[in-house]
């Protein structure tokens, strides 16, 4: 799916959904040995003794998946200029065999006075899993750019 948005195309309410991507007990721990080694991440039997029975997902995996999978939908591809704040729960583990895919949601645009190019979209980002359970929910205010008046100029921020 290919989007062609700008900060004028979204209003509160406008919703996107990804397909999914499947987690194994590998991508957990190779994310986890270069990112958040901790016993329960990397190792097997370790993971048998938590109470959640496997090695899981750390929470920064889990975010970094839902990201990717909002990177890889284009919603905001065209016009992304920087991330300005985010708020997050990590609400169910990531295990060995899910599949993740994300909801966003438009809750609001703020249009900036003093950069006439540019504008906040807050978007709450929830991703969930085979059983559509929610995984992770966050919220983050995006900046992002005006649809430019040359195509041939995108960084022309007025």
């Amino acid at each position: 799916m290919t989007y062609d948005l700008y900060f004028d195309d979204f209003k509160p309410g406008d919703r996107f959904e990804t397909g999914g991507v499947t987690v194994t007990e590998s991508k957990i721990i190779d994310y986890a040995l270069e990112w958040d080694p901790q016993p329960f991440h990397i190792d097997a039997e370790v993971g048998r003794a938590h109470p959640f029975g496997t090695v899981f997902a750390s929470g920064l995996h889990t975010l970094s998946l839902l990201f990717r999978l909002f990177a890889q939908s284009g919603v905001i591809g065209k016009c992304s200029y920087a991330g300005a704040e985010m708020s997050l729960k990590w609400v169910k583990p990531v295990l060995p065999g899910d599949t993740i895919r994300a909801v966003f949601e438009v809750i609001d645009t703020r249009a900036f006075k003093s950069r006439p190019g540019l504008g906040a979209l807050t978007m709450t980002h929830t991703g969930l899993n085979q059983r559509d359970e929610t995984v992770i929910d966050c919220t983050c205010t995006h900046i992002i750019r005006k649809r430019p008046a040359d195509p041939d100029k995108p960084w022309d921020l007025g």
